[in-house]
């Protein structure tokens, strides 16, 4: 699926619940970008803290579609270096 593609459409709850289980699967490296992907465009006061808490129900369609693309393209990579 190409991402022009999907960021015309909303995500399906079975997608969403697909993206917060690759969320929680990343490495701890690789969780500085989601924040920036949810931050982008966004006025977000800057907290020193170790959680962040995103409810993706009311993140914009292209939000969501770049942190699945993201998500998998780092899942995708995590496999093939196992191979």
């Amino acid at each position: 699926m190409s991402f022009s593609f999907a960021v015309g459409r909303l995500m399906t709850f079975p997608e969403k619940q697909h993206l917060r289980q690759l969320i929680r699967d990343l490495p701890p490296k690789n969780l500085d970008r989601v924040v920036q992907i949810f931050c982008r465009g966004k006025q977000v006061e800057r907290h020193s803290c170790s959680e962040v808490y995103v409810d993706l129900e009311n993140e914009d369609k292209a939000t969501l579609w770049r942190l699945y693309f993201y998500t998998e393209t780092v899942e995708n990579a995590k496999r093939l270096r196992e191979v």
